[in-house]
């Protein structure tokens, strides 16, 4: 949430080995207050046996989030949010 209104910027995350899984609103495009290294195994650019460096793109807020079951992640729904990420190497 730190970056909000900073769209377009993009920034690197580590994530560590052996990871948990944290809080995740959204699919493809995600709450700014979800974890990014949790978001990054929904969207299948990492695992948390692994781990790895993620970048994510700061994104404007969204009008609803939806929410789905991906790579052993489940994210839920939100509704109005004030900003938002993405990953731009996703596939």
């Amino acid at each position: 949430s730190q970056f909000q209104g900073d769209d377009g910027k993009t920034i690197a995350y580590e994530c560590s080995e052996d990871g948990t899984i944290g809080s995740v609103w959204g699919t493809g495009t995600y709450t700014d207050d979800s974890s990014v290294c949790s978001a990054a195994v929904h969207a299948g650019i990492i695992d948390t046996e692994d781990g790895g460096r993620v970048v994510i793109e700061i994104a404007p807020g969204e009008d609803e989030y939806e929410g789905s079951e991906a790579n052993g992640v489940t994210s839920l729904e939100y509704g109005s949010w004030p900003g938002s990420f993405t990953f731009p190497d996703a596939d």
